[in-house]
């Protein structure tokens, strides 16, 4: 890929996601997106005058022989390159075994949380990683064959906080750039990256299955553009998720909400009148102001709510994952999180007299 064209491109992508003058964390494991992020970042804050503070980080997982060898050539690139960097080792297969978790989870897990440690230790409010389109084709599949909503097809986001709450932003500034443009573009500049072997090994991971085996029989079998399609639904899933989430905020602000430490009520009728996936974001929307863990509740126990905001306006009342209840008393709809101190509350608000008028 010709370097000027990938330098515009890339500047144009990181206009708005990466301010001028900011401090960056860039996660480089040595392999050609990473290191193709890299040079495009040094090349952009150069060429456009950005003035960005760039600092490598690598994680070592230690689920290779050859990983003490990617973290020596991360380093010697970012000593080439005139950058900080900063490096940690972790047993990875030790820490799932431990956690009782999957290794890929687990190094999901511990490479952000090491991530999000490297940025406040210099001060810095973004985290690059060199997730690319490739990836989101992938992604999206994987969720589509794991079962998902509209968000989860709308795949890897351009730019999010790396967790719930952060003020620091996890940014993908390569995320519009195929693999095969990247590493074109590290060929035609002569710079070497390292190869991780076990990303060739369909029977390493979920998505080295996805990536070498359904996807291409996908693109002989049914569209030879089959990861475009993918991306091209992640971006129509992601605009429709963002009006929807727009319809509900805008109706909540509409509704007289009740609102305490953990705990929130509203009339029923005012959203089961609304459409049902408008209804499903203000459930969701809600989980979060009472700081629910929305990641154990699927959207079978969201249709459970639906169906209590909904029906009758006699006491029901059901228990969420995460230590959240749902009850409907009256024509009120409370959520609560009983997991603290708000289970006195809620056992209060369920056994109060019919029809409590809101404070």
């Amino acid at each position: 890929m010709d370097a000027r064209q990938l330098h515009k491109r890339l500047a144009d992508a990181t206009a708005e996601s990466l301010p001028a003058g900011a401090a960056i964390v860039c996660a480089v494991s040595g392999g050609v997106d990473s290191v193709a992020m890299l040079h495009g970042l040094v090349a952009v804050n150069e060429i456009h005058e950005r003035r960005w503070r760039l600092h490598v980080a690598h994680l070592d997982h230690g689920l290779r022989e050859a990983s003490g060898g990617d973290s020596r050539f991360v380093e010697s690139l970012a000593k080439s390159l005139g950058l900080p960097y900063t490096q940690q080792s972790s047993d990875i297969r030790g820490e799932a075994k431990r956690a009782r978790r999957g290794i890929e989870e687990t190094a999901r897990r511990i490479r952000y949380d090491f991530l999000e440690c490297v940025a406040c230790e210099i001060g810095a409010a973004h985290i690059c990683v060199a997730h690319h389109a490739d990836d989101q084709a992938e992604t999206v599949l994987h969720r589509i064959l794991r079962g998902t909503g509209i968000r989860g097809l709308a795949g890897m986001a351009a730019a999010r906080p790396i967790r719930e709450g952060s003020d620091i932003q996890l940014v993908r500034p390569v995320l519009s750039f195929c693999r095969r443009e990247l590493q074109s573009y590290l060929e035609t500049r002569g710079v070497d990256w390292r190869h991780d072997e076990t990303n060739d090994d369909p029977d390493a991971a979920t998505r080295n299955t996805i990536r070498h085996d359904l996807l291409p029989k996908l693109c002989d079998a049914v569209n030879p553009e089959a990861a475009a399609a993918l991306i091209r639904l992640a971006e129509h899933a992601r605009r429709c998720d963002e009006a929807i989430r727009q319809f509900a905020l805008d109706a909540l602000r509409h509704m007289h909400v009740d609102e305490s430490p953990g705990s929130v009520r509203l009339a029923a009728a005012s959203v089961a009148g609304l459409p049902t996936a408008v209804q499903s974001e203000i459930v969701t929307i809600l989980l979060d102001r009472v700081a629910a863990s929305r990641k154990e509740i699927g959207l079978e126990r969201i249709d459970a709510v639906l169906a209590l905001i909904g029906g009758g306006d006699h006491k029901r009342h059901i228990e969420l994952p995460g230590g959240v209840a749902a009850t409907r008393q009256g024509k009120w709809f409370t959520l609560a999180c009983i997991a603290t101190d708000n289970r006195a509350a809620l056992e209060s608000t369920r056994d109060s007299a019919h029809n409590p008028t809101p404070r």
